[in-house]
């Protein structure tokens, strides 16, 4: 059996697809598998992945279209490795370095792994409520790896994929780590590129046409902090509540980051904007300021309606905005 299964949903982007099934069968290793589970394509997706012959590519077409998060998991649950390496469609991937992260994975035997094209280390392990900090956020899905065995015991992953403000894998994440260690990882594999070509020429995501309710705008992302918080707020037997807490804050202040510096950022580039099919546009300091006054003021009344206000939130989150003022009006 292979040691990773590359788990890549695709809708509608047929020529990413191809690309990225290319960039991965260029590795030598016999150790890996490349999933596609096609929902339901309308383009020349089927055509196209119809011609590659090779046996470490298995291509699934679902009979009807399945909605990108139940086909997610229809794609996690078709691999057969030890490990399931999440890969989104429209993303670029390095096939040459497979090698090296197949021998790094064969005899570990990790709940939780991430590649990170910019970690700090190129290896570092993680537990408890420092792996749920660092692994448990904005994550991008690409560059996500499953433990296929742990994962396939989760008995609501069904559940988790539904719906959710957030990207579903989080409460994935969560299980795992309360299972296990996780580690992060740079293999070189993905370096957090897009096919920018192909994502001129056509979605691959039918988004929301108005950029103030896309997936990664401020609205959206303090939804997915709420969504967050909660997750770990429901494991008092778990986690104590400082360490419920200072879970708390450190998200708290990367959203922050997310509704200022990140979600500048973005509006900024002309690459991610045709990345997620929206014109270009100017995020002024003004703004970034009323994104945090509404951020503190939303997660204020979240905490009171959810019963975990307290002092020591309200106190620390007041201290994190004012810094986050501060870096507004001095970037």
């Amino acid at each position: 059996m292979p040691i990773i299964s590359f788990c890549i949903p695709s809708y509608n982007n047929s020529q990413a697809a191809f690309q990225i099934v290319n960039d991965l069968l260029s590795s030598e290793s016999e150790d890996f598998e490349i999933i596609i589970c096609d929902d339901n394509s309308q383009d020349d997706t089927q055509e196209l992945l119809s011609q590659i012959n090779d046996k470490r590519f298995i291509y699934i077409r679902n009979a009807e279209n399945l909605g990108a998060h139940k086909n997610w998991l229809k794609t996690l649950e078709s691999g057969r490795g030890k490990y399931l390496y999440l890969v989104m469609g429209r993303d670029k991937l390095h096939g040459e370095n497979i090698t090296s992260l197949v021998e790094l994975l064969r005899d570990k035997n990790f709940a939780f792994v991430r590649d990170k094209h910019n970690a700090k280390r190129s290896f570092k392990i993680y537990s408890g409520i420092s792996a749920m900090i660092n692994f448990l956020g904005f994550n991008h899905p690409t560059g996500l790896i499953f433990n296929r065995e742990n994962f396939s015991a989760i008995p609501e992953r069904e559940k988790y994929f539904a719906s959710s403000d957030m990207y579903p894998e989080n409460y994935i994440i969560r299980d795992l780590l309360l299972k296990g260690t996780g580690a992060e990882i740079n293999s070189g594999i993905f370096r957090d590129e897009v096919v920018i070509d192909y994502a001129r020429k056509k979605s691959a995501v039918e988004n929301d046409k108005n950029i103030f309710d896309a997936y990664y705008s401020p609205a959206r992302r303090t939804r997915q902090f709420f969504e967050l918080v909660d997750m770990i707020d429901a494991l008092p037997d778990i986690f104590t509540q400082h360490e419920r807490n200072k879970y708390f804050h450190e998200k708290f202040s990367e959203l922050l980051l997310a509704v200022t510096k990140a979600w500048r950022g973005l509006c900024a580039n002309p690459d991610w904007q045709a990345h997620y099919n929206q014109a270009v546009r100017t995020v002024t300091r003004r703004e970034m300021f009323r994104n945090i006054i509404q951020a503190v003021h939303d997660t204020t009344e979240h905490l009171r309606e959810n019963h975990t206000y307290n002092f020591s939130r309200k106190l620390r989150m007041n201290y994190l905005a004012v810094k986050r003022f501060k870096r507004v009006l001095t970037g």
